[in-house]
């Protein structure tokens, strides 16, 4: 008897016993565990035959009924797929409350096969939601019971756990988890999108981190296999990776080409968060290049798509206006840059964004540097740097401890030699850490 053929009794036990009322526990014995029938009762490939066989004749099934019963079982089996789909496709268009509404109907044990597609629908929803600990808890059910079967559910559900933890503004799990995620993938799965997520997540994670040549590695990787990617969304964020990497290491032709070529596919495909995004590398590389017209005129094009984005991507307005305020400051239009900087420490804290946010602040302390209010950057620089260390953002806290130092210097020696041996020590952590 081979896998299949587990698989299908156990699908035969599991409704029987259901319908006559039994648990598992009422059904194990010295012979059986009840964690052994929910294997059965799952089709774990591991799971012997004998154990499939030895249910079957204790709930006194006779082989000759089998065909008959697993029919209608299938039948079951396939409409609650259906059903499973359209909840998450109901989650996936922004309504994850009628998605859980529907799942909390179902009430399925974990023994039941789709049970991880069942919590990670869920988890899910609640992560939309932002029920961060509910998301978290249906998840690692999801985990779990996904991590014995080849549906990459477990994969996926992992990568739903990158982005509760990233939300949250935990990089550093996030990061675990995507990692986690690539090693649950099984290639030969359903759901084979999932790798491409992952790794797309693990890019951005990485790139949060300041940690640009893993980052740009994790892109190089899959390259290749871009054509090959069903969701343009993903596909769009490579490009984005790519120039926007591109753009922080230097190499500014190749920023320029990738997120040109990536405007023309968001084009096509009316895809306008991308094009936001590309708009903003674009105007980052030619700041770099001192073309502040040129900047300028990219940023406006990336302010112009405001009423084509969701409240929640509106976020990505911070760095717009932190970098625009710097903008404006090299073209001494100082009213204007306090305006702009000024705007985005606003949505900063509105949106609860801390890489954004330090940033921002961090931008804000260089205007008021440069505006001769040296208390009032000490502020904004020490603010940031609060959220810096929190969020474990290294490379920012390092940045915002050579601003302050310039502010002390020749003025609080002792502050001056503190703040120059935490930049030390943070440089230490940089270099062990590989970030």
């Amino acid at each position: 008897m081979n896998t299949l053929e587990v698989h299908d009794l156990g699908e035969i036990i599991r409704k029987v016993r259901k319908e006559r009322g039994l648990r598992l526990e009422d059904l194990a014995d010295e012979n059986i565990s009840p964690a052994t029938i929910s294997n059965v009762e799952r089709g774990v490939p591991h799971v012997g035959h004998e154990k499939a066989l030895y249910l079957i004749n204790k709930l006194g099934i006779e082989l000759s009924q089998v065909p008959e019963l697993l029919h209608g079982q299938q039948l079951e089996l396939k409409q609650l797929q259906k059903s499973l789909f359209q909840m998450e496709c109901l989650c996936d268009s922004g309504d994850p409350r009628q998605a859980l509404k529907k799942l909390d109907k179902l009430e399925l044990e974990n023994s039941h096969p789709y049970a991880d597609y069942y919590y990670y629908i869920k988890g899910k929803s609640h992560s939309r939601l932002k029920n961060w600990s509910r998301a978290e808890r249906a998840l690692f059910n999801a985990v779990r019971l996904g991590s014995q079967t080849d549906t990459n559910i477990e994969a996926s559900a992992f990568a739903e756990l990158s982005l509760v933890s990233y939300y949250q503004n935990d990089l550093e799990t996030a990061l675990k988890y995507a990692n986690s995620g690539i090693d649950a993938f099984t290639d030969n799965g359903s759901r084979s999108h999932t790798i491409h997520v992952l790794k797309r997540n693990k890019a951005i994670y990485l790139e949060r981190l300041g940690r640009l040549g893993e980052a740009l590695g994790v892109v190089h990787e899959v390259w290749d296999s871009l054509e090959k990617m069903e969701q343009v969304e993903t596909k769009l964020t490579f490009y984005w990776l790519r120039a926007e990497l591109s753009r922080r290491t230097g190499v500014y032709n190749e920023a320029i080409k990738y997120a040109e070529e990536g405007l023309e596919l968001a084009r096509f495909n009316y895809q306008h968060l991308s094009m936001f995004d590309l708009w903003i590398v674009l105007a980052g590389v030619y700041m770099e290049l001192k073309e502040w017209d040129q900047a300028e005129n990219y940023y406006s094009m990336a302010l112009s798509l405001e009423g084509k984005l969701s409240e929640e991507d509106k976020k990505k307005f911070i760095d717009t206006y932190a970098n625009l305020g710097l903008l404006y400051m090299k073209q001494n239009k100082m009213e204007l840059a306090y305006k702009a900087l000024n705007e985005a420490i606003r949505l900063g804290k509105k949106n609860n964004d801390a890489p954004h946010l330090s940033y921002a602040l961090q931008a804000m302390g260089n205007f008021q540097r440069v505006q001769n209010n040296v208390q009032e950057a000490i502020t904004y620089y020490q603010e940031g740097l609060e959220i810096a260390r929190k969020h474990q953002l290294k490379k920012r806290e390092y940045e915002i401890l050579l601003y302050l130092a310039q502010c002390f210097e020749n003025v609080d020696e002792q502050e001056f030699g503190k703040l120059t041996r935490n930049m030390y020590k943070i440089q230490l952590e940089i270099k062990n850490d590989g970030r």
